[in-house]
């Protein structure tokens, strides 16, 4: 077999390309300390949250265009079945891709392990170091990870790339979630043109802000924060973008 040409670290290191990052993806490279089912929160609340936003701005702008409320709500049936095909398309791609990704980046690094283990070993030091980890405890540190090829290579990828096996998501499942949130949200703007004929869009208004205000407080309480202020921050956005549709839809109804 034919020894490995001779490389640099910096050489090895630049032989890892960025990560692709998909539109719902959150991590900034640290480590995500999630559970299996914390991975699909993001895309049950942002499923949720896109699908009433959307929607609600949608049948705003053409109820106040001067629409039957009948024909609002199949506009809103349109846009829920296109959204919800659009985001789990999007989400199944984006997520397929980087599961992709970091599968040839750990195939990668574990050749780059077995073909250059002192420059491997040295990156491993100088992490570690940079993390500020005791120098004296440095040694035996790299001494265990190194022991484990495959331990090695874990710790390498979630370092340098901030993912680990806890990471992994399902992109069929990822697909499924968050356009069943997708069509949950949506629903919540777009039944009460079907119910009701005289007060539609208020009852669409209240059920909207009101989803609004708990996908908010959830995603609050799944990040750390006040469940109250995230929740109200997201219903009064909603509110606006469905206020600024309603008028933009007045306007040009009038107009015509």
């Amino acid at each position: 077999m034919q020894a490995p040409a001779a490389k640099t670290l910096p050489e090895l290191q630049s032989e890892h390309p960025p990560a692709p990052r998909g539109h719902l993806d959150p991590r900034t490279g640290e480590p995500q300390e999630q559970s299996g089912v914390r991975n699909y929160v993001r895309d049950l609340v942002l499923g949720l949250n896109d699908g009433i936003v959307s929607v609600y701005a949608l049948v705003a702008g053409i109820a106040g265009s001067g629409f039957s409320a009948h024909n609002v709500g199949l506009a809103g049936v349109a846009a829920l079945l296109a959204g919800a095909l659009s985001m789990g398309l999007g989400e199944y791609v984006s997520t397929k891709s980087q599961a992709q990704y970091y599968a040839a980046e750990a195939r990668r690094e574990r050749e780059h392990i077995r073909s250059y283990p002192d420059l491997e070993r040295k990156e491993l030091e100088e992490m570690l170091l940079e993390k500020g980890y005791p120098p004296a405890l440095i040694s035996d540190m790299v001494q265990y990870l190194v022991a484990s090829e495959d331990r090695f290579v874990e710790f390498m990828m979630r370092e340098e790339f901030g993912v680990g096996k806890e990471s992994d998501r399902s992109p069929f499942l990822a697909m499924l979630l968050i356009m069943g949130a997708f069509v949950a949200g949506a629903l919540l703007p777009v039944l009460p043109f079907f119910i009701a004929q005289q007060n539609a869009l208020p009852l669409a208004s209240g059920a909207a802000i009101g989803g609004l205000f708990l996908a908010g407080a959830a995603k609050g309480r799944a990040s750390g924060l006040s469940a109250a202020r995230s929740g109200l921050e997201m219903a009064v956005l909603g509110a606006l973008a469905a206020g600024v549709t309603f008028l933009v839809g007045r306007f040009i109804g009038v107009a015509a």
